[in-house]
């Protein structure tokens, strides 16, 4: 019997934690996509259309691009699948208050046993979310209890942060996204905004005026985070930025150790092309 086949809890999620469609077949994860409209074209997040393709077609709109969450009903497909087979589900979902994609989920869950279906909202995006993702299946594949992999996310909650620099609010902008911006788009002219998820949602964190002070100021502040359970470094469509960021932060951390994540479809459609972070966990 395969680990898979053992474990009790079946861990679902939604396309933006990122993760390539590898690591989420070797997770055994079942993943309910969200969905990207480019035109009158419509494209599963992670599934119909790369990172790559996604942000080569980008600039090239005369309409940005718009995202919708998956339907109740596709969860609901994915929760019967697992309990079905006799497992119980933690349902693992970028913030609520980012997209209505926990509140279907919820719908969904309603539909079985009080506590046998679990959602969870993370108030992260991308990289954030996938810290909780592996947290769930180690635990889950260690024989944890559903009970006991919600109460040791909810703790995790405190210790995992995204901090971001964007070569412009415009994107966040227009998707409607902008949370505690709104009083910062007038004074950006020619600085670079360095932002943070806070309490779910993108807030403001410093203004520097280059790039690549941006960038040195990103390291700067996850070295005040230390100690570090994970790291990963974000990157929408910039390999290069994301390795000079790495660079930055590899006397505080072994660059060995650091996950690259590309930000998908769904969250380069609010971050834009160029936006480069990074996520972390803290350690206790």
């Amino acid at each position: 019997m395969s680990i898979a086949e053992s474990q009790k809890v079946k861990v679902v999620i939604d396309s933006t934690a990122d993760l390539p469609l590898e690591t989420i077949k070797d997770l055994d994860l079942d993943m309910v996509p969200l969905t990207v409209l480019m035109g009158d074209q419509q494209y599963r997040d992670g599934m119909d259309i790369t990172s790559t393709e996604f942000y080569k077609r980008l600039p090239g709109l005369s309409k940005l691009p718009t995202t919708s969450q998956p339907s109740p009903g596709l969860f609901l497909k994915a929760y019967e699948k697992a309990v079905n087979a006799g497992m119980s589900v933690i349902s693992i979902h970028l913030s609520a208050k980012l997209s209505g994609t926990y509140a279907n989920a919820v719908v969904a869950a309603r539909n079985f046993p009080e506590g046998q279906v679990r959602v969870f909202d993370t108030q992260q995006v991308s990289a954030g979310i996938a810290f909780f993702v592996w947290t769930a299946v180690e635990m889950a594949r260690a024989g944890k209890t559903i009970d006991e992999i919600e109460a040791e996310m909810i703790k995790m909650r405190d210790l995992v942060k995204i901090i971001a620099v964007v070569d412009t609010l415009e994107y966040l902008h227009k998707g409607g996204r902008i949370g505690g911006l709104r009083n910062f788009l007038g004074s950006l002219l020619s600085v670079k905004p360095i932002l943070q998820l806070k309490d779910g949602e993108v807030q403001p964190l410093e203004q520097v005026r280059t790039r690549n002070k941006a960038l040195q100021r990103v390291a700067e502040l996850t070295k005040t985070m230390g100690p570090l359970d994970r790291l990963a470094i974000l990157h929408g469509a910039d390999p290069v930025g994301a390795n000079t960021l790495a660079d930055l932060i590899a006397p505080y951390f072994p660059k060995e150790k650091m996950y690259i994540s590309e930000i998908g479809p769904v969250i380069g459609t609010h971050a834009g092309p160029g936006a480069v972070g990074v996520g972390i966990q803290k350690a206790r």
